[in-house]
């Protein structure tokens, strides 16, 4: 299919996605509350209530073995406070990326866990990143997760035209927004980007997004891009790094921007690891 015959409008891509789970723009509202040490519980709480899937979600998880539930909870109010605000952050992530990421992309050829996995993992990766910076992990966590949320859009426009098929032949992070921009006239990375900018996030979550066509050449929020940029290298690679291999242009970049030696990127890549897979186990109890 010729781009011609598919050029996405962005008010329409705009139009479309209000049809995607609120759940993502709820976990940018409660990251912020549980950053404020001042915050009630029952405030935290209600928030949650807004979505029902989201509190029927948390209340599973915490109830599971993972946390060594041997009594049930049937209201949000205890189970955020049996597992206490230093937990409720990594539980939303995993809940949110169940409830708004876990589904295929036949149009980039994407199974439903392949997705959800990429999205909990760049939110991991952007966790302990900023976390072995010195900075703050909400709003990169949440760039993380959301960082793939213009291919979901994408996606559900071309359904909303009737088509099914498989449209970009490729993975890679490296070719893959040149093919979406020959075939749909936009990359994932400005249909994401506009539409969290739609929804009122901030700007320092939607453009470190936009930002990664050329990293380099950010010109705002450059340690947040940094962190993505970072962040999506080191989960396409933790599986298989290799300490001898000189690294690309953009990562260079990243690790000068955030002041990491090189020589520190093994013990990072595998506490990204170790991250991904504790994750994994809570996700496993969603589906």
């Amino acid at each position: 299919m010729s781009s011609e015959e598919i050029q996405i409008s962005v008010p329409l891509l705009l139009e479309f996605s209000s049809n995607l789970p609120a759940s993502p723009r709820i976990f940018a509202r409660l990251s912020k509350l549980i950053e404020n040490e001042d915050t009630g519980l029952d405030y935290v709480a209600s928030i949650v209530k807004m979505d029902p899937s989201l509190a029927a979600h948390i209340l599973r998880v915490t109830n599971s073995a993972y946390y060594g539930s041997a009594i049930k909870l049937n209201d949000i109010e205890s189970a955020i406070a049996r597992i206490g605000f230093n937990e409720v952050h990594k539980v939303l992530s995993v809940v949110i990326a169940h409830d708004s990421f876990y589904q295929a992309l036949p149009v980039y050829g994407v199974t439903a866990t392949e997705y959800a996995d990429d999205c909990i993992a760049i939110a991991v990766a952007s966790e302990v990143i900023s976390m072995k910076v010195g900075m703050d992990m909400n709003a990169p966590c949440i760039t993380g997760l959301l960082h793939g949320i213009g291919k979901l859009a994408i996606n559900l426009y071309i359904e909303k035209l009737g088509k099914s098929s498989r449209l970009i032949e490729t993975q890679s992070r490296e070719i893959i927004h040149r093919e979406e921009r020959n075939t749909f006239g936009i990359t994932s990375l400005k249909a994401g980007s506009e539409l969290l900018k739609h929804w009122q996030f901030e700007s320092e979550i939607w453009l470190p997004i936009r930002q990664q066509n050329d990293p380099v050449r950010a010109t705002n929020y450059i340690l947040q891009t940094a962190i993505l940029t970072l962040a999506l290298w080191g989960t396409d690679n933790f599986g298989a790094y290799n300490s001898e291999a000189s690294l690309p242009k953009n990562i260079t970049w990243a690790l000068k921007e955030l002041n990491i030696d090189r020589s520190d990127v093994p013990s990072l890549m595998d506490e990204i690891r170790f991250e991904f897979n504790d994750r994994q186990n809570l996700f496993s109890m969603l589906i």
